[in-house]
Protein backbone atom coordinates (compact mmCIF):
# COMPACT_ATOMS: atom_id res chain seq x y z
CA UNK A 1 0.00 0.00 0.00
CA UNK A 2 1.72 3.12 -0.44
CA UNK A 3 -0.45 6.84 0.14
CA UNK A 4 2.02 9.43 -1.51
CA UNK A 5 -0.78 11.21 -3.29
CA UNK A 6 -3.75 10.62 -1.59
CA UNK A 7 -4.99 11.12 2.00
CA UNK A 8 -5.21 7.12 2.14
CA UNK A 9 -3.23 4.01 1.98
CA UNK A 10 -3.88 2.77 -1.29
CA UNK A 11 -2.92 0.21 -4.30
CA UNK A 12 -3.49 0.20 -7.49
CA UNK A 13 -4.75 -2.51 -9.50
CA UNK A 14 -4.08 -1.95 -13.06
CA UNK A 15 -4.16 -5.35 -15.12
CA UNK A 16 -7.23 -7.87 -14.37
CA UNK A 17 -4.72 -11.05 -13.81
CA UNK A 18 -1.81 -9.06 -12.09
CA UNK A 19 -2.38 -8.45 -8.33
CA UNK A 20 -1.31 -5.13 -6.53
CA UNK A 21 0.97 -4.49 -4.43
CA UNK A 22 0.06 -5.57 -0.58
CA UNK A 23 -2.49 -8.23 -1.90
CA UNK A 24 -3.90 -10.58 -1.30
CA UNK A 25 -4.58 -9.05 2.05
CA UNK A 26 -4.42 -10.94 5.22
CA UNK A 27 -6.70 -8.36 7.43
CA UNK A 28 -11.08 -9.02 7.59
CA UNK A 29 -12.74 -6.70 5.41
CA UNK A 30 -15.67 -4.57 5.08
CA UNK A 31 -15.72 -3.30 1.47
CA UNK A 32 -17.59 -0.70 -0.08
CA UNK A 33 -17.58 -1.05 -4.13
CA UNK A 34 -18.64 2.06 -6.91
CA UNK A 35 -17.14 4.77 -8.55
CA UNK A 36 -18.82 6.82 -6.07
CA UNK A 37 -18.20 10.28 -8.21
CA UNK A 38 -18.52 13.13 -6.21
CA UNK A 39 -19.02 11.01 -2.84
CA UNK A 40 -23.21 12.31 -2.73
CA UNK A 41 -25.42 12.16 0.11
CA UNK A 42 -26.34 8.23 -0.86
CA UNK A 43 -22.63 7.31 -1.25
CA UNK A 44 -21.85 8.51 2.12
CA UNK A 45 -24.37 5.68 3.76
CA UNK A 46 -22.49 2.89 1.83
CA UNK A 47 -19.21 3.92 3.65
CA UNK A 48 -20.60 4.53 7.19
CA UNK A 49 -21.89 0.79 6.63
CA UNK A 50 -18.48 -0.43 5.80
CA UNK A 51 -16.99 1.43 8.16
CA UNK A 52 -19.98 0.03 10.90
CA UNK A 53 -19.46 -3.02 10.06
CA UNK A 54 -15.23 -2.99 10.54
CA UNK A 55 -15.52 -1.97 13.50
CA UNK A 56 -17.64 -5.17 14.90
CA UNK A 57 -14.32 -7.72 13.54
CA UNK A 58 -10.90 -8.34 15.02
CA UNK A 59 -8.67 -6.36 13.13
CA UNK A 60 -11.14 -5.43 11.00
CA UNK A 61 -10.49 -2.52 8.10
CA UNK A 62 -12.93 -0.56 6.63
CA UNK A 63 -11.82 -0.42 2.78
CA UNK A 64 -13.03 0.96 -0.90
CA UNK A 65 -12.60 -0.84 -4.27
CA UNK A 66 -13.36 2.32 -6.62
CA UNK A 67 -12.39 2.70 -10.18
CA UNK A 68 -10.67 5.25 -12.13
CA UNK A 69 -11.43 6.88 -15.27
CA UNK A 70 -15.12 6.25 -14.37
CA UNK A 71 -16.10 2.95 -16.54
CA UNK A 72 -19.02 5.12 -18.39
CA UNK A 73 -16.16 7.24 -20.15
CA UNK A 74 -15.50 4.03 -21.89
CA UNK A 75 -18.56 2.46 -22.15
CA UNK A 76 -20.69 5.42 -22.80
CA UNK A 77 -18.62 7.80 -23.51
CA UNK A 78 -21.23 10.10 -25.94
CA UNK A 79 -23.61 9.88 -22.72
CA UNK A 80 -21.32 10.93 -20.46
CA UNK A 81 -20.98 14.62 -19.34
CA UNK A 82 -18.23 14.83 -16.95
CA UNK A 83 -16.66 14.46 -13.72
CA UNK A 84 -18.23 15.55 -10.51
CA UNK A 85 -15.15 14.80 -8.33
CA UNK A 86 -11.00 14.51 -8.98
CA UNK A 87 -9.54 11.28 -7.84
CA UNK A 88 -7.81 13.06 -4.73
CA UNK A 89 -11.10 15.06 -3.19
CA UNK A 90 -12.83 11.90 -3.76
CA UNK A 91 -10.31 10.18 -1.55
CA UNK A 92 -10.13 13.05 0.84
CA UNK A 93 -14.02 12.44 0.99
CA UNK A 94 -13.24 8.60 1.65
CA UNK A 95 -10.88 9.57 4.75
CA UNK A 96 -13.74 11.61 6.22
CA UNK A 97 -16.10 9.24 5.85
CA UNK A 98 -13.87 6.54 7.86
CA UNK A 99 -12.54 4.34 5.31
CA UNK A 100 -8.64 3.25 5.58
CA UNK A 101 -7.82 1.84 2.65
CA UNK A 102 -8.32 2.18 -1.16
CA UNK A 103 -7.98 -0.25 -4.03
CA UNK A 104 -8.11 1.77 -7.29
CA UNK A 105 -9.36 -0.05 -10.27
CA UNK A 106 -7.54 1.65 -13.50
CA UNK A 107 -10.46 0.93 -15.52
CA UNK A 108 -9.41 0.03 -18.97
CA UNK A 109 -10.61 -2.62 -22.19
CA UNK A 110 -9.31 -5.59 -20.71
CA UNK A 111 -11.43 -4.68 -17.35
CA UNK A 112 -14.49 -4.26 -19.25
CA UNK A 113 -14.20 -7.41 -20.99
CA UNK A 114 -14.19 -9.46 -18.37
CA UNK A 115 -17.54 -10.74 -16.90
CA UNK A 116 -19.04 -9.96 -13.66
CA UNK A 117 -18.41 -13.32 -11.86
CA UNK A 118 -14.77 -13.66 -13.52
CA UNK A 119 -14.34 -10.28 -11.56
CA UNK A 120 -15.62 -11.39 -8.25
CA UNK A 121 -13.59 -14.23 -8.05
CA UNK A 122 -10.54 -11.89 -8.97
CA UNK A 123 -11.97 -9.93 -5.53
CA UNK A 124 -12.16 -12.85 -3.33
CA UNK A 125 -8.35 -13.71 -4.64
CA UNK A 126 -7.39 -10.30 -3.01
CA UNK A 127 -9.85 -10.35 -0.39
CA UNK A 128 -9.92 -13.71 1.05
CA UNK A 129 -10.59 -12.71 4.75
CA UNK A 130 -13.60 -10.73 3.43
CA UNK A 131 -16.90 -10.77 4.93
CA UNK A 132 -19.13 -7.80 3.69
CA UNK A 133 -19.56 -6.37 0.60
CA UNK A 134 -21.93 -2.84 0.45
CA UNK A 135 -23.06 -1.79 -2.40
CA UNK A 136 -26.25 0.04 -3.99
CA UNK A 137 -29.27 -0.59 -5.18
CA UNK A 138 -28.18 0.15 -8.50
CA UNK A 139 -24.94 -1.74 -8.45
CA UNK A 140 -23.16 -3.16 -11.64
CA UNK A 141 -20.66 -5.34 -12.63
CA UNK A 142 -18.87 -6.65 -15.21
CA UNK A 143 -19.49 -7.16 -19.46
CA UNK A 144 -21.94 -5.81 -20.35
CA UNK A 145 -23.21 -4.99 -16.71
CA UNK A 146 -24.09 -8.66 -16.49
CA UNK A 147 -23.75 -8.90 -12.65
CA UNK A 148 -26.65 -6.68 -10.73
CA UNK A 149 -26.93 -6.64 -6.97
CA UNK A 150 -29.20 -9.21 -6.13
CA UNK A 151 -27.02 -11.67 -8.63
CA UNK A 152 -24.00 -10.29 -6.34
CA UNK A 153 -25.89 -11.28 -3.35
CA UNK A 154 -26.06 -14.66 -4.08
CA UNK A 155 -23.04 -15.36 -5.42
CA UNK A 156 -21.18 -13.88 -2.26
CA UNK A 157 -23.91 -15.33 -0.09
CA UNK A 158 -22.61 -19.10 -1.69
CA UNK A 159 -19.09 -18.27 -0.20
CA UNK A 160 -19.96 -16.93 2.94
CA UNK A 161 -19.93 -13.48 2.49
CA UNK A 162 -22.56 -11.24 3.47
CA UNK A 163 -23.88 -8.31 1.09
CA UNK A 164 -25.57 -5.54 2.41
CA UNK A 165 -27.79 -3.47 -0.75
CA UNK A 166 -28.52 -0.31 -0.21
CA UNK A 167 -31.74 1.10 -0.82
CA UNK A 168 -31.49 4.59 -2.47
CA UNK A 169 -31.45 7.58 -0.97
CA UNK A 170 -34.51 9.85 -2.33
CA UNK A 171 -35.11 13.61 -2.66
CA UNK A 172 -38.44 15.34 -3.55
CA UNK A 173 -39.43 11.44 -4.37
CA UNK A 174 -36.17 10.55 -6.96
CA UNK A 175 -33.02 8.77 -6.42
CA UNK A 176 -30.01 10.64 -5.37
CA UNK A 177 -27.35 9.61 -8.09
CA UNK A 178 -24.50 10.91 -9.39
CA UNK A 179 -25.82 11.38 -12.91
CA UNK A 180 -28.61 13.53 -11.19
CA UNK A 181 -26.32 15.82 -9.71
CA UNK A 182 -24.23 16.04 -12.84
CA UNK A 183 -27.51 16.78 -14.94
CA UNK A 184 -27.91 19.77 -12.01
CA UNK A 185 -24.81 20.97 -12.88
CA UNK A 186 -24.69 21.08 -16.13
CA UNK A 187 -27.79 23.68 -16.10
CA UNK A 188 -26.04 25.32 -13.40
CA UNK A 189 -28.92 24.41 -11.15
CA UNK A 190 -26.23 24.46 -7.94
CA UNK A 191 -28.45 24.67 -5.40
CA UNK A 192 -30.30 21.22 -6.16
CA UNK A 193 -26.69 19.97 -6.68
CA UNK A 194 -25.45 21.13 -3.07
CA UNK A 195 -28.46 19.25 -1.77
CA UNK A 196 -28.21 16.11 -3.91
CA UNK A 197 -23.87 16.45 -2.69
CA UNK A 198 -24.53 17.32 1.31
CA UNK A 199 -22.19 20.17 0.57
CA UNK A 200 -21.74 22.66 -2.17
CA UNK A 201 -20.37 21.70 -5.49
CA UNK A 202 -16.47 21.67 -5.19
CA UNK A 203 -13.79 22.50 -8.03
CA UNK A 204 -10.52 21.21 -7.56
CA UNK A 205 -7.95 23.99 -9.29
CA UNK A 206 -4.13 24.44 -8.88
CA UNK A 207 -2.64 28.03 -7.74
CA UNK A 208 -3.51 30.50 -9.40
CA UNK A 209 -5.98 31.40 -12.80
CA UNK A 210 -6.89 31.97 -15.32
CA UNK A 211 -6.90 28.72 -15.90
CA UNK A 212 -7.96 26.78 -19.20
CA UNK A 213 -10.68 23.73 -18.67
CA UNK A 214 -7.91 21.51 -20.35
CA UNK A 215 -6.69 21.71 -16.93
CA UNK A 216 -10.12 21.05 -14.76
CA UNK A 217 -10.98 17.61 -15.42
CA UNK A 218 -14.46 18.54 -13.93
CA UNK A 219 -17.50 18.99 -14.91
CA UNK A 220 -18.36 22.99 -15.27
CA UNK A 221 -21.59 24.84 -15.25
CA UNK A 222 -22.80 27.04 -17.74
CA UNK A 223 -20.58 29.98 -18.75
CA UNK A 224 -21.87 33.22 -16.24
CA UNK A 225 -20.68 34.04 -12.96
CA UNK A 226 -20.87 32.60 -9.78
CA UNK A 227 -20.76 33.33 -6.38
CA UNK A 228 -18.31 31.01 -4.59
CA UNK A 229 -15.66 29.83 -1.58
CA UNK A 230 -12.26 30.30 -2.04
CA UNK A 231 -9.83 27.39 -0.28
CA UNK A 232 -6.52 27.70 0.23
CA UNK A 233 -4.01 26.15 1.98
CA UNK A 234 -3.87 28.73 5.19
CA UNK A 235 -7.15 30.56 4.73
CA UNK A 236 -10.59 30.74 2.57
CA UNK A 237 -12.25 33.33 1.63
CA UNK A 238 -15.50 34.58 -0.61
CA UNK A 239 -15.40 36.08 -3.81
CA UNK A 240 -17.01 35.64 -7.32
CA UNK A 241 -15.51 33.09 -10.31
CA UNK A 242 -16.51 33.77 -14.08
CA UNK A 243 -16.53 30.86 -16.41
CA UNK A 244 -16.41 32.21 -19.84
CA UNK A 245 -17.81 30.49 -23.25
CA UNK A 246 -14.22 29.00 -24.06
CA UNK A 247 -14.12 27.37 -20.34
CA UNK A 248 -12.21 29.68 -18.64
CA UNK A 249 -12.07 30.34 -15.40
CA UNK A 250 -11.13 33.70 -14.13
CA UNK A 251 -10.86 35.44 -10.61
CA UNK A 252 -9.96 38.75 -9.13
CA UNK A 253 -7.49 38.83 -7.15
CA UNK A 254 -5.16 35.58 -8.25
CA UNK A 255 -4.86 33.47 -5.37
CA UNK A 256 -1.84 31.26 -5.32
CA UNK A 257 -2.53 28.98 -2.60
CA UNK A 258 -6.05 28.32 -3.85
CA UNK A 259 -6.66 24.38 -3.56
CA UNK A 260 -10.93 24.15 -4.17
CA UNK A 261 -13.26 26.33 -5.66
CA UNK A 262 -16.99 25.73 -3.93
CA UNK A 263 -19.33 26.86 -6.23
CA UNK A 264 -22.76 28.26 -4.26
CA UNK A 265 -24.88 30.03 -7.25
CA UNK A 266 -24.81 31.92 -10.36
CA UNK A 267 -24.28 35.89 -9.61
CA UNK A 268 -27.85 36.87 -10.63
CA UNK A 269 -29.78 33.95 -8.15
CA UNK A 270 -31.04 35.66 -5.37
CA UNK A 271 -30.72 34.25 -1.72
CA UNK A 272 -33.75 32.79 -0.88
Amino acid sequence: MTGDAYPLPYAVWDKPGNPPPGFPTDRPVSLAVGVFDGVHRGHEQLLERAVTDAAQLDHGIPAVLTFDPNPAQLTRPDSYIGNLSTLPYRFDLFARCGIEEVLLVRFNRQFAEIPGTEFLERIMGLFPYLRLVVVGFNFHLGHNRDVHADDLARWMYQRGVRVDIVPALKDNGESISSSRIRRAIAVGDLKLAALLLGRPYTVAVEGSLPSHRGECSQLLPPAGSYFCTFVGEESNREGMIRISTDDTLTWEPLLNETKYVLLRRPAHVNDS
